[in-house]
Order: C-alpha cells, then sequence, then structure tokens
C-alpha cells in the first residue's frame, strides 16, 4: 500500500513538473536585443594652465537638468518642440551625473585650486561652480543632424553667497551619422567646446 502511494506520489511530481516546463515554453520569450549605453567623454580635454593657483577648494555641482532631460533617454527632435527618445539606446546615466565628473576633472586640470571636490564630499569649500543642463539633444531638421547642447554656469562666492558670474553657453556639432552613435559621438564634441569656454570664463571671475 505505501509502494502503491509513493509510486502515485512520483508520478503526480513529474508531471506537474512537465506542466510547469510546458507552461514555461509557452510564455513569449523577449528575444529583442538589450539596450545600447553610451557615455559622455571628452579625451584628453585640458584647460589652458592658471598662471598661480588660488589656494582654494573649489565645490562643482551639476544641479539642475530640465524637464525632458532629466533621464538616460537619448533625446532627439524632428520638429521643435516635440521631443522623442531612442528606444534601443540610452546614455549610461543622465546628463548631469556624466558631465559632473568631467567638470571636476576639467577644474582639477586648470592648476588654479588646492583642491576641486564635489557633492557628498565634506569639504569646506572656499567657491562654487553651479552647472544646469539645460538642453542636450540630437536635431533632425538639418542634414546632417547635430547636436545642441545649452547649460548654465553660475559662480558663487561660498561665505558670502554672491554670485560673482553667471552665463549661458551653448553648442551644436553635426552629427557623423543619423542615428544614436552619432548623437553620442556629437555630444561629446559639443561637451568639449563649451568646456573650453567654461573653464576659463570661471577662472577669470573667480580670479
Amino acid at each position: 500500500m505505501d509502494g502503491s502511494l509513493a509510486s502515485k506520489s512520483s508520478r503526480l511530481t513529474w508531471m506537474l513538473w512537465t506542466l510547469l516546463m510546458l507552461a514555461g515554453c509557452a510564455l513569449p520569450q523577449d528575444s529583442s536585443p538589450p539596450q545600447q549605453a553610451y557615455l559622455l567623454e571628452v579625451g584628453a580635454f585640458t584647460p589652458p594652465p592658471a598662471r598661480r593657483s588660488s589656494h582654494k577648494i573649489l565645490l562643482v555641482t551639476v544641479s539642475k537638468e530640465a524637464a525632458g532631460f532629466d533621464s538616460n533617454r537619448i533625446a532627439y527632435t524632428r520638429e521643435s518642440p516635440k521631443l522623442d527618445y531612442y528606444k534601443d539606446s540610452v546614455w549610461s546615466d543622465t546628463p548631469a551625473k556624466m558631465l559632473l565628473p568631467i567638470l571636476v576633472r576639467a577644474f582639477e586640470s586648470s592648476g588654479a585650486f588646492k583642491a576641486v571636490v564635489s557633492p557628498p564630499s565634506p569639504a569646506l569649500a572656499d567657491v562654487r561652480v553651479d552647472v544646469d543642463v539645460i538642453r542636450l539633444q540630437q536635431e533632425f531638421m538639418t542634414r546632417p543632424s547635430q547636436v545642441r547642447f545649452i547649460t548654465r554656469l553660475k559662480v558663487v562666492e561660498m561665505k558670502s553667497g554672491h554670485v560673482l558670474e553667471t552665463r549661458l553657453f551653448e553648442a551644436i556639432a553635426p552629427a557623423p551619422s543619423e542615428n544614436a552613435a552619432g548623437a553620442a559621438r556629437a555630444a561629446n564634441a559639443v561637451v568639449q567646446q563649451v568646456l573650453s569656454e567654461m573653464v576659463p570664463f570661471a577662472l577669470r571671475a573667480l580670479s
């Protein structure tokens, strides 16, 4: 009797496993390729060296991203003001988060400061540079398409809270191809263009 029950139990277990496997095979499978992720990089960009070090600590922040550019989606437009995004390609992080270490390295390379830090560093900074990402998009209204980067920089004295300078920067570069890869390459070009103007501007404001 016990052997018969054990045999029935074994057959029932086998049937259940078979049903589960069949059910799993019947489920729709996602055969779409994984999303391609792209980085913002500026290569060996080096700003003009400062004449002398200020011996100050600089805090760099990227504080805001405009609506539509506050995610890791790669934005493009075919007609303003409509904004679209690539489905199979993304940035590796939000534009602001990718831009922050680039800015820190650029200001460090200038040799103008005792140290360059970013949040949430506990260092007590003397001056601060705030950067807002306003727009980073590929535009298909021209051929070839182009990438536009708009950002705002503000230089602040930490002790008094006084705004020393503020300025809007904009750069445009043609995309080498009409896809997300072309957008990423052109984006790196426009970021480098903006850095070449932004860093000297901030250093003059702090001199």
